[in-house]
């Protein structure tokens, strides 16, 4: 797939160029090799089409992923553009169960967004930061400490929320341990 060229061409809306790298993602068309050598070929705001893409897909079919979608997401939660910062939170958080040791400099990076001035920054920082506690290996670390402090200093509601799901499941996760024989 030619994906430069479908990011390049004028006559296509975003909206058409995203479901088609979606197409293409799922159905093995374009891989994270093929994802990773855009960097530097095309500007952020063409790749963040890949990354919407990417991340609707992972949402729907994380198994989908491999390690080398999660290390690539990562780079990009610390990005100027505040498109590839949400796009990357996001993929990180819906892959994060599969990787639960690999999650550390990804968690790293999400922490210092959860002070960005923006409020869609924070969000997906919130939504990936939930989905790693809700891992059990995290549910019972010290990022559960961080998380529960996050939530309680956060002012909007619907990044709390994210926080909450995450604490939620969690402590559901840290009952059934104890619960187990």
């Amino acid at each position: 797939m030619d994906v430069i060229g479908l990011l390049n061409n004028k006559a296509m809306k975003a909206v058409e160029k995203r479901n088609e790298i979606e197409e293409a993602i799922k159905t093995g068309a374009l891989t994270i090799q093929g994802v990773q050598a855009l960097e530097g070929a095309v500007d952020d705001k063409r790749i963040s089409l890949v990354f919407e893409a990417m991340e609707a897909v992972t949402e729907k079919n994380p198994e989908i992923a491999d390690l080398g979608w999660l290390k690539f997401a990562q780079k990009y939660i610390t990005s100027q553009s505040n498109n590839l910062k949400r796009e990357s939170s996001r993929i990180v958080g819906n892959i994060a169960h599969l990787f639960p040791n690999d999650l550390e400099a990804a968690t790293q990076k999400l922490l210092a967004n959860t002070s960005n001035d923006g409020t869609v920054i924070r969000w997906s920082s919130a939504y990936a930061l939930g989905r790693i506690i809700s891992v059990p290996q995290h549910a019972n670390s010290e990022l559960l400490g961080v998380v529960t402090a996050l939530y309680e200093q956060e002012t909007d509601t619907g990044i709390r929320n994210q926080y909450l799901r995450g604490l939620k499941q969690a402590r559901k996760i840290r009952r059934q341990s104890v619960d187990e024989p």
